[in-house]
């Protein structure tokens, strides 16, 4: 898949004249996996101190119990 992205013009300067042309799409694949790993590691961090705070766990019970008593 292709993709067209903009970056400031001093920044695409320096990739193209410190990056050779056929290294290019594997160094940004590279970087991309790199910054998306570490923002879903986060995100899963995340998730997993939200599930294991309980004061959260009991507002999500109570507010899915007041679902419960509007769906009767």
């Amino acid at each position: 898949m292709e993709l067209t992205i903009s970056l400031p013009d001093a920044l695409a300067h320096r990739f193209q004249t410190r990056v050779p042309a056929r290294e290019r799409s594997p160094l940004v694949t590279k970087l991309l996996k790199k910054e998306l790993k570490e923002r879903e590691d986060t995100l899963e961090a995340a998730c997993h101190a939200a599930n294991n705070d309980q004061a959260l766990v009991n507002d999500i019970d109570e507010w899915q119990s007041f679902d419960e008593d509007i769906s009767k």
